[in-house]
């Protein structure tokens, strides 16, 4: 019984630690004109990489 009510315990913790992660505000795009100018410093380029906007270091942008 009490190893029942510890499994049910860790399913509970676990879905919850699930619906946090997926919760995370960031950006989510389709392409790189998705991605707002202004979530980045003069310095960085909003790119869209695997749906989610990220900063790219205008040396990094070359390479790729």
């Amino acid at each position: 019984m009490a190893e029942f009510v510890k499994f049910v315990y860790v399913m509970i913790i676990f879905i919850f630690l699930c619906l946090v992660v997926e919760n995370i505000d960031g950006f989510r795009c389709l392409r790189n004109l998705d991605c707002p100018d202004s979530m980045c410093s003069s310095a960085y380029t909003p790119r869209c990489r695997h749906r989610t906007c990220v900063c790219l270091n205008n040396d990094e942008i070359k390479i790729l």
